[in-house]
């Protein structure tokens, strides 16, 4: 086994702890619920008094104990390591394209979408993860963006000046001070009470399997953009 660069090592270490922490909170804080409502479930059949739903209590149960497990599987998508996505090409401009015609149709909760696409070449990679991506990058941006106010998402293609394909995608959300920026990606990091903060890191994860770069700007006041860069294929 190689020994761990001691320069790195206490980072790792730190990193590992943050995580371990950030894990174990919201999985005992899951198991705690699922065992208090079985405990109100066993009182209640127990006694004569007018029970609660049966069926609720089952709901509740059953829903935390999902909410537990999806921890694991978006921990397991952020930690997994870069791997091969296949010999598919996807031309990011016509998925793009596809996928703000569907979401447009489907919205109903004032959101404004638009899109201004140039053509790009192909890149390599799996259509489902881009647009699984793309939705974590909308769900991030739809929770800054305060009801009442302007609430708009816009997406554009280009190439940048070493000729990868450049994604860019523009909200009209609070934006973010310097300190939580610095921290955007970080797996478990919130500044939302009751939000686990894994969404934008999973899509950092999907785009680094794709070998592409992640960079995000913003302001307070000022919403946030997200640049996502990568290589073309060979012709």
């Amino acid at each position: 086994m190689r020994p761990i660069d001691p320069e790195i090592a206490p980072k790792a270490l730190n990193d590992l702890g943050q995580l371990g922490s950030a894990v174990g909170h919201n999985v005992i804080n899951a198991f705690s619920a699922i065992v208090s409502n079985a405990e109100l479930l066993r009182i209640k059949l127990a006694s004569n008094a007018n029970p609660v739903d049966p069926a609720s209590i089952a709901d509740t149960i059953i829903d935390t104990a999902l909410e537990a497990s999806s921890v694991a599987r978006r921990l397991i998508d952020f930690t997994r390591p870069i791997t091969t996505i296949g010999e598919d090409r996807v031309t990011l401009d016509r998925l793009v394209a596809g996928y703000v015609e569907a979401r447009r149709e489907a919205e109903s909760q004032g959101l404004t979408w638009s899109a201004h696409l140039e053509p790009v070449p192909p890149i390599r990679g799996q259509a489902g993860q881009l647009e699984s991506m793309l939705d974590l990058l909308v769900a991030n941006a739809r929770e800054a963006m305060a009801p009442g106010g302007e609430m708009a998402i816009s997406f554009s293609t280009s190439l940048d000046h070493r000729g990868w394909v450049m994604l860019e995608v523009r909200d009209t959300g609070r934006g973010m001070e310097p300190e939580v920026l610095e921290r955007a990606v970080e797996p478990f990091f919130s500044t939302k009470i009751g939000h686990l903060g894994v969404g934008l890191s999973i899509a950092n994860g999907i785009w680094r399997r794709h070998r592409g770069t992640l960079s995000l700007s913003s302001r307070p006041g000022e919403g946030t953009a997200l640049r996502l860069c990568v290589e073309p294929c060979e012709p």
